[in-house]
């Protein structure tokens, strides 16, 4: 569809991604009537007063109704396609595109485009620093932050967009094409919102569709995942692929190809830069920890290399890289006690990764929002790992179940847990039970939304709990 035909425009869903695709369609469309659309409450914030000035029409609520006359409707990655607005837009054949879409139409920029289960805001934010670092113009966005619906007239047309891109983001684009395309990983996710694991895996690889012979299409050779994709044939597009792996000695790809990033038997990171392996770092001088680290650094790497820059600036950032709040993110020390904040691992393969950070004197809490996980494998790589799990949240019965079946067939193997019901009181047990030298972790291999607005509210929860802790040491 073209936007010189687009008559009305309608955007559904008002808040991170809606407001800037609403107040764009009305800045470029300027003959179309564009109309926002919210079928929740009404934006706590200034949203609708915005919106209004700027000469959107805005409903809300019951009122929020497709309009008769739409040619167009732009959805927010967290709207399900079983909204009322949407079935109807399907039952009109009315064309339904994704914010990322939309705004895309307006973006002459190159995009490095980054999906996958896990991994994929650190593997945005360190791209971005490495651009950073080579003091080259970069916006970082998309399903994190800066909405891309945000950028255009925003962002200069020669800065490159490094964009996090969701299974919602991707499962309703036309045209949209990442000159560089990454898919770190592929493990069971959002079944309540896809229905099935094959339907979710079908929006991800949508990444790939559109790109072509100039682009760069990047995988990590490590992961099942992917590589089942692979042995299927469903890894289309035109773009060539290059691999890339954290397996220490390893340089081809699946196909035999070579590598494109990877790990020598010295444990040194590298890329390859026109047939040429370049030095990165060791893996020990790595900033950021956990094995799954070590594969979203290459990634970084990877990409920021077939975008044109310069290794050196990727070895700078791989050493020097904070991290992102919320994943793996260290808090205070209590007592002698870590406080880590993992609140982003919302789901069970999330979780799994940031074991491999720690090793025994872990207190784990585990729990909330399900959204479709299996946890018996969870409970059975705690063993050995984890000193003690405390379960909180909506999928606390779940998890009990996991760890009371592993206790049962292994009493003396299995991981002790408790029911804590909320963090606050797992908080006050882990502070409890922990000795100087353990880590206490949240890391919750669920979604937060049954206790909290998201991740991020869970995370600073978190954090201030452990800062009430200290102020009371």
């Amino acid at each position: 569809m073209e936007l010189t035909d687009v008559r009305c425009i309608a955007v559904l869903g008002l808040r991170r991604s809606g407001r800037p695709a609403a107040l764009l369609a009305r800045r470029e469309l300027p003959a179309a009537r564009v109309v926002a659309l919210d079928e929740g409450a009404a934006p706590a914030d200034d949203t609708l007063q915005v919106l209004e000035a700027a000469g959107v029409e805005v409903l809300t609520g019951p009122a929020a109704v497709l309009p008769p006359d739409a040619d167009l409707l732009v959805k927010s990655p967290g709207v399900p396609d079983t909204s009322a607005a949407v079935q109807e837009a399907v039952r009109r054949g009315v064309p339904i595109w994704s914010e990322v879409e939309f705004a895309c139409r307006f973006l002459p920029n190159p995009v490095v485009g980054i999906t996958g289960t896990n991994g994929k805001t650190t593997t945005t934010e360190l791209t971005g620093e490495v651009f950073r670092c080579a003091r080259l113009p970069v916006a970082v966005g998309g399903n994190i932050g800066h909405a891309l619906a945000a950028m255009p007239g925003e962002v200069a047309e020669d800065a490159t967009i490094v964009a996090e891109l969701s299974s919602f983001q991707l499962e309703h684009i036309e045209r949209f094409r990442p000159s560089v395309a990454v898919l770190l990983n592929l493990t069971e996710d959002h079944l309540d919102r896809h229905g099935t694991y094959r339907a979710y895996v079908d929006a991800k690889l949508r990444i790939f569709e559109r790109q072509t012979a100039d682009d760069v299409a990047l995988l990590c050779a490590d992961d099942d995942g992917i590589l089942l994709e692979l042995a299927a044939g469903r890894l289309t597009g035109a773009a060539p692929r290059g691999w890339f792996s954290a397996e220490p000695g390893r340089t081809e790809g699946p196909g035999g190809e070579e590598l494109v990033a990877g790990v020598g038997s010295d444990d040194v990171l590298w890329v390859r830069v026109r047939k040429e392996l370049r030095r990165l770092c060791r893996k020990d001088q790595l900033a950021l920890r956990g094995d799954h680290n070590v594969q979203n650094s290459l990634a970084a790497a990877a990409a920021a290399s077939a975008a044109g820059v310069p290794v050196g600036a990727a070895a700078d950032a791989l050493r020097t890289f904070a991290g992102v709040s919320h994943r793996l993110q260290v808090g205070p020390v209590v007592d002698g006690v870590t406080y880590v904040n993992d609140s982003k691992a919302t789901n069970v393969d999330a979780t799994l990764k940031a074991l491999t950070a720690y090793s025994g004197g872990v207190h784990l809490i585990l729990g909330g929002y399900d959204k479709g996980g299996e946890y018996d494998e969870l409970a059975a790589a705690t063993e050995g790992r984890v000193r003690e799990v405390l379960l909180i949240g909506a999928t606390a019965p779940q998890l009990e179940a996991a760890f009371a079946a592993r206790r049962a067939a292994d009493p003396a193997r299995a991981t002790p847990y408790v029911v804590c019901g909320d963090l606050a009181a797992a908080v006050r047990a882990a502070h409890v039970a922990a000795e100087p030298g353990d880590v206490v972790l949240l890391s919750p291999a669920c979604a937060s939304w049954d206790q909290y607005r998201d991740y991020e509210q869970r995370g600073e929860q978190f954090l201030k709990l452990v800062s009430e802790l200290r102020a009371g040491s």
